[in-house]
């Protein structure tokens, strides 16, 4: 019996679906990103421990879950490449393949495939016109390891060929063959489609599938096995099959099931091989809803007492005058588009008039209850929330601490300029009551926008290994601390960083395993990845346990490279010597290659750590190791700083590199050669003026105001005309024409309006 389509979508309802689409597109490539990356993850220990059986599994689900969820959109060169991918790890699922290096090589190269094509649809909505190719040849590969190149290709290209051969049991069977096709039509194409029971995870619906087939003229739904009864039934597995004649032409029916090509089964047959139908079946069609109908239409009936059904109500019309026709029953729906109370006073009269003889009373239940039931079922917790909100509430709470700094100025008026003590102490008792709260509210956004390390240490692993391998070492790597948390730009800002510190152990610490053995340490050799607190700081670790550095070749080196002269390299201690590979240019590489060599490694490394307020050390023993040590603040959004004035001016020290404030005598102080000192405590500590570097006269007070500060391993005292308060601020960048303005790392505005300029002493001193 013919089928018609659905009615065409009005505008509204086109735009509405548009915006659907693109949100979906969104999330399968933030999902497809997030599925690749646990891929890469299980592929690597899988590689590690071959007999992991959760690691196949789990590699076997990332696959699966990006086939299906890639079905949803136009991408079948990527489903034919993930299509390949997942019957090689089925193979190896069942035992029948087992992992080595090539084939893991071949596999990561297969991910990395599907990661740039997931960012070309993120960016263009569509694949290059090449990637069908490249997916062919990938899949070519995969099946190439298998040994059952010919079987599969078939079953991958979702057909048989078999035109004239003998039909299938089903088509051959009286009562379930079809005796005639549209006019003019010389063949039938016969398909079989068995969707997988998890199917509707994957963004798949079946019946829609079915329903759009071209040139759909008989269409059987059934079961694949039988229903499970009590508690066994699940109603989210999908146990239905469907089989589909229709008079287009081959190319066209599996161009349509291209996304489901392990599913189907089609043959091409003359229509003169095609059976009469079975009258008694015929006839059951006639006298009733099937079972399987009423199901379906229990499943509208729930479906539009569900809350925001609203969007679905087009989809439930089409299905119920879809599923009238192919039961042969009039449509209690009058022409033109129903409303949903329309829709449900039809499919109850359906219900009521058309069910099997001798079936119970159908119960209906109210929408009410089936929300309640929706609500109490959930557990999720969590809530998904764009990145950009987060930044913006992170915005506001800075604004907010700009806007109660404002009150101890506010303070100090009512009692100077108005001569108002009791308003005065009011003021001061609401600022301390707003800054408690506006404390708590900062520390959760923070909280809100704290990751583990761990999502910035997954994508490690994958480097290690490709490295290693390339220059044919071994190397194991260990990674602690994952669960330690830091601010999202803190985390984000550490990936280039940790990247070159990475490399440059693989290059220049770890040895190949035959060196390692003749200095007799283990041929496979140890890089270790640590993270945890240190108070308001992220600390993060690179140790290997190879030849370390040589103090001697990096001296040489930096006189060679010009960036020291002979006398003061001779001067440094080893553990100051091999500090110089921090310089800009500094590199001990013999030529240059792709990992190293080009002086500009852990220079970047320092600027990019020191730029967010962190600071970078490192220690090696020479034919030891090497550990680089980088340490950041825990979150980049409020800054605590103590201010300082010079000349009537106020300026900012960031408050952590701040260790004591002291006033000495100006006799304490003493001048060594072109230096100063104090004596502390019984430490001497050098002393430099902020005056002098900032170009003002000096001026000599009662008594110097000093600051003790740490900076990096050093500790120095600098000379300053007056401290001032502590408090937090929201730092501003230099930007335009004073990007690039050295000694200040920006600005802040003050709660009386002044602009407050924060000096960035590392560089200064």
């Amino acid at each position: 019996m013919p089928l018609r389509s659905s009615q065409p979508l009005s505008p509204a309802e086109e735009a509405a679906r548009a915006a659907e689409t693109a949100d979906l597109a969104a999330s399968f490539v933030e999902e497809t990103r997030a599925l690749l990356e646990e891929a890469n993850s299980a592929l690597l220990n899988l590689e590690r421990h071959p007999e992991d059986a959760e690691a196949i599994n789990a590699l076997f689900r990332c696959v699966h879950s990006i086939k299906g969820a890639a079905g949803l959109f136009d991408l079948p060169a990527l489903i034919h490449l993930v299509h390949a991918g997942e019957d090689l790890l089925g193979a190896m699922r069942e035992g029948e393949l087992s992992i080595d290096a090539e084939l893991t090589d071949q596999l990561l190269a297969g991910l990395d495939r599907v990661a740039r094509w997931n960012e070309m649809f993120r960016a263009d909505g569509v694949l290059p016109a090449e990637a069908m190719e490249e997916a062919r040849s990938f899949a070519s590969i995969y099946r190439a390891r298998l040994g059952r190149k010919n079987e599969l290709a078939a079953r991958s290209a979702g057909q048989t060929e078999n035109e004239g051969a003998q039909l299938p049991e089903w088509a051959r069977t009286s009562g379930e063959a079809i005796s005639a096709v549209s006019d003019g039509s010389d063949d039938a194409v016969l398909v079989e489609y068995t969707p997988d029971e998890g199917c509707f995870f994957a963004g798949e619906d079946p019946l829609r599938v079915a329903l759009a087939t071209p040139g759909l003229i008989w269409l059987d739904i059934g079961i694949q096995a039988p229903w499970p009864a009590g508690e066994a039934f699940d109603p989210f597995a999908c146990n239905l099959r469907f089989r589909i004649v229709s008079n287009a032409n081959r190319a066209e029916v599996e161009h349509h099931f291209r996304y489901v090509p392990d599913n189907t089964a089609l043959t091409v047959a003359a229509t003169k091989s095609l059976a009469e139908p079975d009258e008694a079946f015929c006839e059951n069609m006639r006298g009733g809803l099937d079972p399987l109908a009423v199901e379906l239409l229990e499943a509208q009936q729930r479906a539009l007492a569900l809350p925001g059904r609203h969007g679905q109500v087009g989809d439930i019309e089409t299905t119920l005058r879809n599923l009238c026709r192919s039961q042969n029953v009039p449509c209690p729906l009058h022409d033109g588009p129903a409303d949903a109370d329309a829709l449900g006073r039809a499919i109850a009269d359906l219900l009521l008039q058309m069910k099997p003889a001798g079936s119970d009373a159908l119960t209906q239940t109210p929408a009410s209850d089936i929300a309640l039931e929706r609500h109490e079922a959930s557990g999720e917790r969590t809530l998904r929330v764009e990145q950009g909100k987060v930044d913006t509430l992170m915005n506001l709470v800075g604004e907010l601490v700009v806007a109660k700094n404002a009150l101890p100025f506010l303070a100090r008026d009512a009692e100077t300029r108005f001569g108002s003590r009791e308003l005065s102490r009011e003021i001061k008792d609401k600022y301390a009551v707003i800054d408690r709260i506006s404390r708590q509210l900062q520390n959760a956004v923070m909280d809100i926008r704290m990751m583990p390390v761990s999502d910035l240490f997954k994508r490690f692993p994958r480097l290690v290994r490709d490295i290693a391998r390339k220059q044919d070492k071994k190397v194991r790597l260990l990674i602690e601390g994952e669960s330690t948390e830091a601010d999202k730009n803190i985390i984000e800002a550490l990936a280039e960083p940790l990247t070159h510190v990475l490399r440059n152990s693989l290059d220049h610490g770890i040895e190949q395993a035959g060196v390692r053995t003749i200095a007799g340490k283990p041929e496979i050799a140890t890089l270790k990845l640590r993270a945890f607190q240190d108070g308001d700081s992220v600390v993060i670790e690179v140790i290997d346990d190879g030849r370390g550095i040589d103090p001697d070749k990096v001296r040489s080196k930096a006189v060679e490279r010009g960036l020291l002269d002979a006398e003061r390299v001779t001067q440094l201690s080893d553990a100051q010597a091999v500090q110089l590979v921090f310089l800009p240019g500094f590199s001990t590489a013999e030529a240059v290659s792709d990992l190293s060599g080009r002086g500009v490694g852990m220079d970047a490394v320092r600027a990019v750590v020191e730029r967010f307020g962190g600071h970078v050390t490192l220690e090696s023993r020479s034919g030891e190791g090497t550990t680089v040590r980088l340490k950041l603040p825990l979150s980049m959004a409020v800054t605590r700083v103590l201010t300082v004035e010079m000349a009537g001016q106020l300026y900012g020290v960031p408050m952590d590199l701040v260790v004591e404030t002291v006033r000495i005598e100006p006799g304490s102080i003493r001048r060594l050669k072109a230096s100063e000192a104090v004596v502390l405590r019984d430490q001497v500590i050098p002393i430099a003026r902020l005056r002098d570097m900032l170009g003002m006269e000096r001026h000599r007070p009662a008594l110097e105001s000093v600051l003790i500060l740490r900076v990096g391993n050093a500790t120095v005292g600098m000379v300053i005309d007056d401290f001032g308060t502590g408090m937090d601020i929201i730092l501003k960048p230099f930007s335009g024409i004073l990007a690039n303005l050295s000694g200040f790392s920006g600005t802040a505005v003050l709660g009386d309006g002044r602009v407050l300029l924060v000096l960035n002493l590392k560089e200064i001193l």
